[in-house]
C-alpha cells in the first residue's frame, strides 16, 4: 500500500481544514496555532499529531512535508501596510507586527519546499486594495516557482449546512509539471449528486434550550438591521466568530421585517445557535472540546474552516500524484 501524502498546518485553528485533509487520506504530521483555546479544540480532534502552541514567529523550523497548509489572518490593507509591501524584503520585516504573518508562511513554504500548499481566506482577499494583496502574494509564489490558482467556494456546494464563502490558493510546485491542480465540482445542490445539507440535517433533535451554551445577551441594535434565521429546512448563515452576532436558531416563528434595515423578533421561541450547534454546523465532530469562556468557544468555532473544504480539495492529489512521498525531518 503506498505511503500517504503527509501535511504541516500553520494557524491551524481548531483544525477543521485539517481534518477535511485527514478524511481526504492526508496525514497530519505537524500544526500550530497561538489561540490555547483553539489548541485545546485541535488536541480533541487529533491527539496524536504534534501540536505547537506558539507564536509562529517563535519557530524557526518546520518539519519536511508533501503539503503545506496555511489559513493566515489578513488584515494588512492599510496604506503604511502597502507602503511596507513594496519597500521590505522578508528578512526586513519586524517580526512582531501582526499584519505581516503572511511573510511568516512564506518563510515555511521557502524552508519547507512542499509540493502543494492550501490557503483559505476570506472572500473579500481577492478585492482588497483593488486586488493588490493578491497580486503582491502571487509574485512570491512565482519567486519560489509555484504555480498558483484560486476559485471561490461555498460550503454548501460541499455538503456544508450552511451559506459560507470562501476564497482558495492552490500552490502547485514548478516540479511537479505537467500535473496541473484543478478545483474540485461541487457536489451537493440542485441535479447534483447530493442535495443541499439542511439545519434539520445536522442540528435537530438537540437541547431546545441549552443554557449555558448559547450567548443569552440582548438583541442589540445592529443584530436587527437584518434577517438573522433560517428555517429547519434552509442552510444557516455564515456561521461567525462573534458570540453577539451569531445566527438565530430556527424553532419558532420567522422574523419580521419592519422597515429599511430594520427586523423585529417575533414570539418567544428565539435564540442564538449555541457553539455546539455552530460546530455542527460547520462540519466540525460532536466531541470537539475548546477550552475558555462561551465567548471564546464561540471564537474558535466561528473561525474554524469547515472539513468539507479540506475533503474536497484535497482528494484530487491523494487521487492523482504520481510521485514519491518527500523524506520528513
Amino acid at each position: 500500500m503506498p505511503e500517504r501524502l503527509t501535511a504541516v498546518s500553520l494557524f491551524s485553528g481548531c483544525g477543521g481544514f485539517d481534518l477535511g485533509a485527514q478524511r481526504a487520506g492526508v496525514e497530519i504530521i505537524w500544526a500550530n496555532d497561538i489561540n490555547e483555546h483553539a489548541a485545546a479544540a485541535y488536541r480533541s480532534i487529533f491527539p496524536n499529531v504534534e501540536f505547537v502552541l506558539s507564536d509562529i514567529q517563535h519557530i524557526s523550523r518546520f518539519p519536511k512535508a508533501d503539503i503545506l497548509i496555511g489559513c493566515f489572518p489578513c488584515t494588512g490593507y492599510s496604506l503604511a501596510a502597502r507602503r511596507r509591501w513594496h519597500n521590505s524584503p522578508i528578512r526586513d520585516l519586524q517580526k512582531d507586527d501582526t499584519n505581516f504573518l503572511y511573510w511568516h508562511f512564506i518563510r515555511a513554504l521557502e524552508q519547507i519546499k512542499p509540493r502543494f500548499a492550501f490557503i483559505e481566506n476570506v472572500a473579500g482577499m481577492q478585492t482588497a486594495d483593488n486586488g493588490y494583496f493578491l497580486e503582491v502574494q502571487k509574485f512570491h509564489f512565482r519567486r519560489l516557482r509555484y504555480e498558483a490558482t484560486y476559485a471561490r467556494l461555498l460550503a454548501s456546494d460541499f455538503g456544508a449546512a450552511q451559506q459560507r464563502e470562501r476564497i482558495f490558493i492552490v500552490l502547485s510546485s514548478y516540479d511537479m509539471r505537467p500535473f496541473k491542480y484543478e478545483f474540485p465540482q461541487p457536489t451537493h445542490g440542485p441535479a447534483r449528486e447530493h442535495s443541499y445539507r439542511v439545519l434539520r440535517d445536522v442540528i435537530s433533535g438537540m437541547e431546545e434550550w441549552p443554557h449555558g451554551e448559547f450567548w443569552e445577551g440582548p438583541f442589540h441594535g445592529h443584530y436587527l438591521t437584518r434577517n438573522r434565521k433560517r428555517k429547519w429546512n434552509q442552510q444557516s448563515y455564515t456561521v461567525v466568530a462573534h458570540a453577539h452576532h451569531v445566527p438565530l436558531h430556527p424553532m419558532g416563528r420567522p422574523m419580521r421585517k419592519v422597515g429599511k434595515d430594520a427586523w423585529e423578533l417575533v414570539g418567544k421561541k428565539n435564540r442564538r445557535l449555541s457553539w455546539r450547534e455552530c460546530a455542527l454546523i460547520q462540519g466540525l465532530p460532536p466531541n470537539i472540546s475548546p477550552s475558555g469562556t462561551l465567548e471564546q468557544k464561540y471564537r474558535v468555532v466561528g473561525n474554524s474552516v469547515p472539513p468539507v473544504f479540506g475533503n474536497a480539495l484535497l482528494q484530487p492529489l491523494v487521487l492523482e500524484t504520481p510521485v514519491p512521498r518527500v523524506l520528513r525531518w
